[in-house]
């Protein structure tokens, strides 16, 4: 019999405490009875983790994401700590991403450009389509490099690239990014990001008018580009919903005029 699909994946959850009320109401644990295979003296803890009393650190959701586990029910602690490692805003690291190479999709058999980055837009895999129509060097492809701060770069191979579309592309990048991280900017890692970007040209005057586009981390968005419509399909990799799968594609043909101008298609 096949496992059932994990409760996180067809669920709307997204805080820690969410999380960790859902699986334990799964497993059919009490609260002081998860506190105690964590090794903790009392309910308390688990109590405050529920409620997003308090922020639980990398080694506690560690200890959660293996006493929560159940592949039958739950899913596998490597799963739960993934989609923990989320609610909370810990990026992957580049150990963990090439642990998961095998469950990366192979980009370079895609016909379009596509790439995979992390919540936070460091970018981790492209393939040459997306290299060449953004115009990034392959040094930056897969080094968890900031995707948004390397668009950004005064006199950076992007800006060079796309010239006077350079600003029209950066508008609905700030805005994509804005939706991504609207409950966010409470995480340390958010606040170090955006100081940074701020300090780049032109980003603060975008990110203060940013909003009101539709657009989602989960699903699609269009873009006109130079008359044309280039669409983009985005989607969480299962194996850690932490990263990104996206891919740019022609809508009709000016879009595919577009894409051709700037190396995206061959």
């Amino acid at each position: 019999m096949a496992r059932p699909i994990t409760p996180l994946l067809t669920m709307q959850l997204e805080t820690v405490g969410e999380i960790v009320r859902t699986l334990r109401s799964r497993r059919d644990l009490e609260q002081v009875e998860l506190a105690r295979a964590c090794g903790w003296r009392d309910a308390s803890a688990v109590s405050r983790i529920e409620t997003d009393r308090i922020r639980p650190t990398r080694r506690t959701l560690l200890k959660l994401a293996e006493n929560l586990a159940d592949p039958a029910v739950t899913g596998t602690a490597k799963e739960i700590r993934a989609w923990l490692f989320l609610a909370a805003g810990i990026l992957p690291t580049a150990r963990e991403v090439e642990e998961l190479s095998a469950q990366i999709p192979d980009l370079e058999s895609w016909q379009y450009p596509a790439s995979v980055m992390d919540f936070g837009w460091h970018l981790w895999r492209t393939n040459e389509p997306f290299r060449r129509s953004i115009g990034i060097p392959d040094r930056y492809a897969g080094a968890g490099r900031n995707y948004v701060e390397m668009f950004f770069q005064d006199e950076g191979p992007i800006r060079k690239q796309f010239g006077d579309l350079w600003i029209q592309l950066a508008t609905v990048l700030v805005s994509q990014f804005h939706e991504d991280t609207t409950g966010r900017t409470g995480q340390r890692w958010f606040t170090k990001l955006l100081t940074q970007l701020k300090t780049l040209p032109d980003f603060e005057k975008l990110w203060d008018n940013a909003g009101g586009l539709d657009t989602s981390v989960h699903g699609w968005l269009q873009m006109g580009v130079e008359g044309g419509k280039i669409g983009t399909v985005r989607s969480p990799l299962t194996a850690d919903p932490r990263l990104i799968v996206g891919q740019f594609f022609p809508e009709d043909s000016e879009g595919r005029s577009s894409m051709e101008k700037y190396g995206a298609l061959e």
